[in-house]
């Protein structure tokens, strides 16, 4: 049987998040997963007066193996979210890291299962930050996913390991 085996991102507890068979018995698998220490926040607008303001970002280079081929994609994108917004008020830095990761794992979730031997990972990369965006906005106020990393913001890369569990 033909398998995509997807590392999405790599951490010490490898922990599978979702399988799924997609048309064709053909499985898709999506494993592991981003942590909340994988958002390094760097203040890109300073917060200068009371109330809301300022700006912390976080850029990661995810990369996504397809076992089949041995293609390997880097998913690069920016994560920008409020240091104080009007909705939630101050957002600590650990809070913003927390609901970061969990709303890039359940966009890498829904938006992977989907794919195919035939999905070119890049449309599945713009698909995961489109989602991803809706996902973050809806838990913080102001948050947004960019196509582009600030330059001022050092990326975080992440490298699926190059064998697959059998």
């Amino acid at each position: 049987m033909l398998r995509l085996l997807t590392w999405l991102f790599a951490f010490p507890l490898w922990v599978v998040l979702l399988s799924g068979c997609a048309t064709g018995g053909t499985t898709t698998w999506v494993e592991g997963g981003v942590g909340p220490r994988h958002f390094k926040f760097q203040e890109i607008v300073p917060k200068r007066t009371s109330g809301p303001g300022g700006w912390r970002a976080a850029c990661l280079h995810v990369g996504i193996l397809r076992d089949t081929t041995g293609e390997l994609f880097y998913c690069k994108f920016g994560v920008e979210v409020p240091i104080e917004n009007e909705a939630q008020g101050a957002i600590p830095i650990d809070v913003a890291q927390s609901r970061c990761a969990r709303c890039a794992n359940l966009a890498a979730q829904t938006t992977l299962a989907a794919a195919t031997p035939a999905t070119p990972i890049g449309i599945a990369c713009e698909e995961f930050k489109t989602l991803y965006g809706l996902m973050l906005g809806g838990v913080i106020t102001g948050a947004r996913v960019m196509r582009t990393c600030d330059p001022r913001v050092e990326p975080v890369v992440l490298t699926p390991l190059a064998s697959s569990p059998k």
